[in-house]
């Protein structure tokens, strides 16, 4: 045991000692991962919320690798709000500790989260080139770090940004990169509704209403799983598709959902302006031209705060055409002249103003400039769904499910592998168990061996120094015995008196004999009881009763019993209970049956048990301790039956000591 406790100590102090640093990592770690779920979770219900937590965490903080982590949260905060000179204002510092950060795949988490985000700022501006180049970055960092799970994302993201500029058989392939990376990842379906959603758009850019209104069916069956943001921009695409199919009650349907799901979160302030522009198109396509008016004036002001350049323009084209439906045309002509396009314009937008102006010349009379931009707008359809664009994604479509499938056929096999070497692995641990526990059972048995038998050699040892004290004690009586039979033979007095010393000598005698058994019959028990209760009956004075009562049935000459069991009790009753009694003196013992074997009761009317208190008449305690031994000693052999000794008060409403046994009718006395 001492050899198994000095290995475990052994194992604790080389697991404690071999990378504290490692642990104190690991704690920082999770410390970082729990507060970024925390301030992601109340980041729409409670945006102050958030960002105090992770302030206070920025003041507990040194300057280190987890303070610019904890920075590059807090600055993700401000895309909820909008605020993006607060994103690139909080990301600087990140990026500078950058230059002399140890590299590592915590950190290149870190870097591809903040240039994600900035990238995502971009998009938001109407920048989709610059987006591109962030994106890049954050995916090539997060390809070195340990989050593989949202390349998926960035791959998104990057679809995304194509969209936007036009470039359809980009987005397609960037869609399917990141279908490609979840099952590669096996990540679940739901991690797959954003992609259902994207493809769902770029279908929709090329019009093929069938294939979009497919994706968006799957990414649907989500919705209820989706966040606030995720919840809005389905909505909002969802509405695109019916608005670009003409079906415009059925977009007003969604767009008004989008808008009125986000009226409870006043933080998503780019998402509500934007709904309200969307809602504007609508209304003024079907003639609802006040609710027109006031939805675009509220987005106007501000996308013009944010210098969102594409999301003017298209705000600029639809005033055109609530102009010229106005009959304003003199107005609709000076929105012309003052907003010349600037910067990236989506082709959406552009294939919609193309169509507002047409109409604008058409209503002027100036037909020449209505062809040419009608002409212009059937050159960008020609250009964004052509059918090398068209066949570009069906390709991308076909190597996708190629892939899949090669993928699949790989991930099995790599799953039978893996199921392999943990079985093999699992042989090893359990054969080691076996072993462990064998080694283990066999300790145990030698120690169980090497006690019982230190228990049997220490409790022969106690017999045989109880047998020699015991003979020791029986010498010196014999010889005492035989001197006083001589001299009472030759006394000359009284007869009763030779008599009576002639009793006490065969009482003593008698007396040795027994206690020289471990067992007696209960007749010779009881018999000397009786010799002891006659020669103390003169010494206890008058008004002393004693009986000895065996139930009938019992046969006492058969029935074995503990030597002096019952004559202890006796001379103890006699003895502290009634001797110097006044009054009525009882004694009496009584056997009877119960259960598997015998009851004998020794009771008294005298003082009562009081152990506490000290009396004149109190003894050594020999006796009673004698056979406290005795009865402790025989039971360690009698293992399935029990002898019970108990001293107690009566409980009959007198005073008095009642002594009960109770020994079995097959008890051993063999040691």
């Amino acid at each position: 045991m001492k050899l198994f406790g000095l290995i475990g100590l052994v194992i604790w102090l080389s697991c404690s000692c071999v990378d504290k640093h490692r642990s104190h990592s690991l704690c920082e770690q999770s410390f970082i991962d729990s507060l970024e779920v925390r301030a992601q979770d109340s980041l729409f219900s409670n945006l102050p919320y958030s960002r105090s937590l992770l302030r206070n965490a920025l003041h507990q903080t040194q300057d280190s690798m987890t303070y610019y982590r904890l920075m590059a949260l807090y600055g993700k905060t401000f895309f909820v709000s909008s605020d993006f000179d607060s994103i690139l204002y909080y990301n600087r510092p990140v990026k500078e500790y950058d230059k002399r950060a140890t590299a590592c795949p915590r950190w290149n988490d870190v870097l591809s989260d903040v240039y994600n985000i900035e990238g995502n700022v971009w998009m938001q501006l109407n920048q989709p080139d610059s987006a591109v180049a962030y994106y890049e970055k954050s995916y090539a960092y997060r390809l070195k770090g340990d989050k593989a799970h949202l390349l998926s994302d960035i791959c998104m993201n990057l679809a995304d940004a194509h969209l936007h500029r036009g470039e359809l058989a980009h987005t397609a392939s960037y869609y399917r990169k990141a279908l490609f990376i979840c099952d590669s990842l096996h990540l679940s379906e739901h991690a797959k509704f954003p992609v259902y959603c994207g493809l769902g758009q770029t279908y929709m850019d090329l019009r093929d209403f069938d294939l979009s209104n497919h994706y968006y069916e799957l990414a649907g069956q989500f919705f209820d799983e989706m966040t606030v943001s995720e919840k809005w921009v389905y909505l909002n695409n969802r509405g695109n598709h019916y608005y670009y199919k003409k079906d415009y009650q059925e977009a007003l349907v969604y767009m008004r959902q989008a808008a009125d799901m986000i009226a409870n979160y006043p933080q998503m302030v780019f998402e509500s302006n934007l709904s309200k522009v969307n809602l504007g198109d609508l209304y003024l396509l079907t003639n609802r031209l006040d609710s027109a008016e006031n939805n675009l004036n509220e987005g106007y002001r501000y996308f013009s705060e944010i210098k969102n350049n594409s999301a003017m323009h298209y705000i600029e084209t639809l005033m055109i055409e609530l102009s010229l439906k106005k009959g304003n045309i003199a107005r609709a002509r000076e929105m012309i002249a003052r907003t010349a396009s600037t910067g990236h314009v989506d082709a959406n937008m552009l294939t919609i103003r193309n169509q507002y102006l047409q109409h604008y010349y058409e209503k002027a009379g100036d037909y020449r400039n209505a062809y040419k931009y009608l002409k212009r707008d059937y050159q960008l359809n020609d250009s964004i769904r052509s059918e090398r664009i068209r066949t570009r994604v069906a390709e991308l479509d076909m190597r996708y499910r190629q892939d899949t499938i090669v993928l699949r056929k790989e991930m099995q096999i790599q799953r039978q592998a893996g199921e392999v070497r943990v079985l093999r692995l699992s042989m090893y641990i359990w054969v080691l168990v076996c072993l462990l526990l064998a080694a283990g059972t066999v300790v145990i048995i030698w120690y169980m061996r090497k006690k019982r038998e230190f228990l049997r050699e220490r409790f022969f040892q106690q017999i045989n120094r109880v047998r020699m004290e015991n003979l020791r004690s029986r010498i010196s009586p014999h010889f005492t015995f035989n001197v006083l039979g001589r001299e009472i033979n030759q006394f000359n007095g009284s007869e009763e008196v030779k008599n009576n010393l002639m009793e006490l000598v065969k009482y003593l005698r008698r007396s040795l004999e027994l206690t020289e058994k471990l067992s007696v019959s209960l007749q010779d028990e009881l018999d000397f009881v009786q010799s002891y209760i006659s020669l103390e009956s003169g010494r206890i004075g008058e008004g002393f009763t004693a009986s000895v009562i065996v139930e009938e049935g019992l046969d006492a000459k058969r029935i074995m019993i503990p030597s002096m069991i019952v004559q202890i009790p006796v001379e103890n009753a006699i003895k502290h209970g009634l001797a110097g009694k006044d009054g009525e003196k009882e004694l009496s013992v009584r056997v009877s049956r119960e259960g598997k074997g015998i009851r004998i009761l020794v009771c008294d009317n005298g003082r009562g048990y009081l152990p506490q208190v000290v009396s004149s008449t109190k003894g050594t305690g020999t006796g009673l301790k004698v056979l406290y031994q005795t009865v402790q000693l025989l039971n360690t052999k009698n293992k399935n039956e029990k002898m019970r000794f108990d001293i107690t008060n009566r409980n009959d409403g007198q005073t008095g000591t009642q002594v009960s046994v109770y020994i079995p009718f097959h008890f051993s006395y063999e040691l």
